[in-house]
């Protein structure tokens, strides 16, 4: 197995419990992730929280990965740590959200153990894949 380390940070033109919000409502993931579609039992931040399980398929037709996660801390409105836990991927996810005035700053990480092989095919696609959707993400709290 080998680890790579993967952040974005950027500024949300939004208060912080809406992005929040937005951001923990699983099912909605999908909306904004690039080729991602997400299930939960749990659907939004009122019914998440510590053990919440999500299943996020990212791909094109049946050719794609499965990443399984489960939320290990959950400190709403601010940060949130998943434990990859799937056959290929391994590691942590954190998401953690600092309020500067009405701007909200996200910073995203990741900590993904996986083959050495699958890791180098992978790596382009999602650092380029999560940068074009956190911002994807961002532009969903413009307002007009």
């Amino acid at each position: 197995m080998s680890i790579e380390e993967f952040r974005v940070s950027l500024r949300i033109s939004a208060p912080i419990q809406e992005v929040w919000n937005e951001l923990v409502t699983w099912k909605n993931q999908g909306n904004w992730m690039a080729l991602t579609k997400v299930t939960s039992s749990h659907f939004g931040p009122k019914d998440s929280g510590v053990g919440t399980t999500i299943e996020a398929f990212t791909g094109i037709g049946k050719f794609g990965i499965i990443d399984q996660m489960k939320v290990i801390d959950w400190q709403p409105p601010t940060y949130c740590k998943v434990d990859h836990y799937g056959k290929f991927i391994k590691g942590i996810g954190i998401f953690n959200l600092t309020e500067e005035d009405d701007i909200t700053r996200f910073d995203w990480f990741e900590e993904i153990k996986a083959p050495r092989a699958l890791l180098i095919f992978i790596k382009p696609f999602i650092l380029i894949a999560v940068y074009v959707s956190l911002r994807k993400f961002a532009r969903g709290f413009v307002r007009t």
